[in-house]
C-alpha cells in the first residue's frame, strides 16, 4: 500500500513536469507564430508601399511627359481601415543637360535664347507612407527616386520658344569695326556682313570667355578682294581676338561643334564662296599675344571643297551615335560665274571629319538645275532636312523641303526625296529657314496635325533611336516662317526617355 501511494505521486509529478513542457514548448511556438505573422504582415506593408512608391514614380513620369510638372498627392486603398497608403509625388524637374549624340551640334547656336536641343536628364520622386501605427513608432515609409533622361529635348525651357517675340536689347553690349587691310590689297578686310554671328564660349587667355565667330562678309564692288577673313571678338569687350585669311569671302554664320558637352566649343566650321570649307580646333585653349590668340594657335586648315559651289549657310555638325565622330551636313548655291549654257545646280553633301585633312566624304545629292540651298540643314535623330529654291521666273520659284536619312541620303519614310512646299514666291532671304520656334507637343494636347509623310518619317526615326528608348507619344516641332508669311514646319521629332531608378527607405 505505501509503495503504491509512492508509485503514484512519481506519475503524478511526471505528468505534470511534461504538461510544464508542453505548455512552455506551446507558448514558444505561439509567439514564434506571432512574430512570423508580425513579420510577415511587416513585410506585406512594406511591398505594398514600396510598389506604391514605384507607380507613383511612374505617375510623374507620365504626368511631367504630358506636360504637368507641379508636385501631386494620391491616396490609395479606398478609405479601408489598415490598407490606405498615401502617395507624394514631387515634380518632374529638369536637372542637368548634357551631349545629345542625336542631335545636331549647331542647332543651339542657331536658336541663340531659344535653348537648342540636347540630352535633359529630369529628377521626380515618390514617397508612399501608411496610416500611424498604435504602437506610437513612425508609420512605415518608402522612397523611390528616377533620373529620366529625355532626348531630343529642350535644354532651356519646357513648352515654346519665339525667337521672333524675344524683345531686341536697347543697348549694344560692344560694337565692332575694322577698317585695317592686312593683305595689303588696297581694300578694307570686312565686308558687309549677311549672317550673324555665331555666338560660343571660347577657352581664351586664363579661362572662357564668349565670343562672337563670323565671317568677313562681302563687298559686291570687289567681290574677290574684301571678306576673306575669320573673325573672333569678344561679345562684352568688343575687342579683336583673331582674324585669319581665307581663300575666299566668308559669308555664312559659322558653325561650332561642342563634342563633350561642356558647354565650350571644341572646333570651328567656316564656308567660304569659293566652296572651301575651313576647320579650326580651338579645344586646346589660346594664350593671348598682344590681345590676340597667338599666331602659333587656331590656324584654320582647309578640310573639303565642294568643286567651287558656294556656301552661303552654316554646316549642321552632329557626333555619329556609335563613334563621337563629327558628322557635316553642308548644302551649295549655284555657282557664282555659271558657265554659259544652261544653269548650274547646287550640291548637298554629307562628310564625316575624323580630325583628319581632307574630311571623308560619305554621300553627296546632285539638286536640280539652278536649285540651291535655301536655309541651314537640320540634322537629328537620323533626320537630315533642309529648304531649298528653284527659280521658275525671273522673280518668282518654288521653295521645296526635303526630308533625309543622314546617314545615306535615302528618302525618309519612302516615297520622294523632296516635296514642294510653296510657289511663286521671291528668292528666299539669306536668314530664311533658321528655325524660330521649338514647341513640345505632349499626348492629348497636339496643337498641329501632322501630314502622313511625317507620321512615316516620325516611325522611320523611332526605329532607328536606341532600343533602350521608350516613347510616350511626345514630340518636339521645329518651326519657321514660311515664304509666304505663314508657319513653315522644318522637323517634328519623336523624344527618346530613358529611365534609371534608385530605391530607398
Amino acid at each position: 500500500m505505501t509503495r503504491s501511494t509512492s508509485a503514484q505521486g512519481s506519475s503524478t509529478l511526471l505528468v505534470t513536469l511534461i504538461l510544464l513542457l508542453l505548455s512552455g514548448s506551446c507558448l514558444a511556438l505561439l509567439m514564434a507564430t506571432q512574430t512570423g505573422m508580425l513579420v510577415a504582415a511587416q513585410q506585406k506593408v512594406q511591398v505594398r508601399l514600396l510598389a506604391a512608391a514605384d507607380g507613383g514614380v511612374q505617375l510623374g513620369v507620365a504626368r511631367g511627359m504630358a506636360g504637368a510638372v507641379e508636385p501631386t498627392t494620391r491616396r490609395l486603398g479606398g478609405g479601408a481601415t489598415g490598407a490606405e497608403v498615401v502617395v507624394e509625388v514631387t515634380g518632374f524637374v529638369p536637372a542637368a543637360s548634357g551631349p545629345c549624340r542625336l542631335c545636331m551640334t549647331n542647332l543651339e547656336g542657331t536658336l541663340g535664347s531659344m535653348g537648342g536641343l540636347r540630352r535633359v536628364s529630369h529628377v521626380v520622386s515618390a514617397t508612399a507612407s501608411a496610416p500611424s501605427r498604435s504602437d506610437g513608432l513612425p508609420p512605415p515609409r518608402r522612397s523611390v527616386s528616377a533620373v529620366v533622361d529625355l532626348t531630343p529635348w529642350p535644354a532651356g525651357s519646357r513648352e515654346a520658344w519665339d525667337l521672333a517675340a524675344t524683345p531686341p536689347r536697347p543697348d549694344p553690349l560692344s560694337s565692332f569695326i575694322d577698317l585695317s587691310d592686312e593683305d595689303g590689297n588696297g581694300a578694307p578686310d570686312l565686308g558687309v556682313p549677311l549672317s550673324p554671328p555665331a555666338i560660343v564660349r571660347l577657352r581664351v587667355g586664363a579661362g572662357d570667355r564668349l565670343a562672337a565667330v563670323f565671317g568677313g562678309g562681302y563687298d559686291p564692288n570687289r567681290p574677290a578682294e574684301v571678306g576673306n577673313w575669320l573673325y573672333i571678338v569678344g561679345v562684352e569687350s568688343g575687342a579683336l581676338l583673331y582674324k585669319r585669311r581665307l581663300d575666299a569671302p566668308a559669308t555664312a554664320t559659322p558653325a561650332a561643334a561642342d563634342l563633350d558637352g561642356d558647354g565650350v566649343a571644341d572646333r570651328l566650321y567656316a564656308g567660304t564662296l569659293a566652296g572651301g570649307l575651313y576647320r579650326v580646333d580651338v579645344a586646346a585653349g589660346a594664350r593671348l599675344e598682344g590681345g590676340r590668340v597667338a599666331a602659333s594657335a587656331w590656324t584654320p586648315r582647309r578640310v573639303f571643297e565642294t568643286g567651287g559651289l558656294p556656301i552661303r549657310h552654316p554646316p549642321a555638325v552632329v557626333p555619329e551615335p556609335e563613334t563621337g565622330t563629327p558628322l557635316l551636313a553642308l548644302g551649295t548655291g549655284t555657282p557664282l560665274d555659271p558657265p554659259p549654257g544652261e544653269p548650274a545646280a547646287g550640291r548637298f553633301f554629307v562628310i564625316a571629319d575624323k580630325g583628319r585633312a581632307p574630311a571623308e566624304a560619305v554621300w553627296s545629292l546632285a539638286l536640280d538645275q539652278a536649285e540651291e540651298l535655301a536655309s541651314p540643314p537640320l540634322a537629328a535623330a537620323g533626320l537630315l532636312t533642309f529648304l531649298t529654291f528653284k527659280p521658275s521666273g525671273l522673280d518668282a520659284g518654288e521653295v521645296r523641303r526635303y526630308a533625309l536619312r543622314l546617314r545615306s541620303g535615302e528618302a525618309l519614310g519612302g516615297g520622294p526625296r523632296a516635296f514642294v512646299v510653296d510657289t511663286g514666291v521671291p528668292r528666299p532671304a539669306t536668314d530664311f529657314g533658321s528655325p524660330t520656334r521649338i514647341e513640345v507637343e505632349h499626348p492629348g494636347r497636339y496643337t498641329v496635325p501632322l501630314s502622313s509623310r511625317e507620321e512615316r518619317e516620325i516611325e522611320v526615326l523611332r526605329a532607328a533611336m536606341p532600343r533602350r528608348c521608350r516613347f510616350g507619344g511626345v514630340r518636339v516641332r521645329l518651326e519657321t516662317e514660311g515664304p509666304s508669311g505663314g508657319p513653315l514646319r522644318l522637323a517634328v521629332l519623336p523624344v527618346c526617355r530613358v529611365e534609371m531608378d534608385w530605391f530607398g527607405g
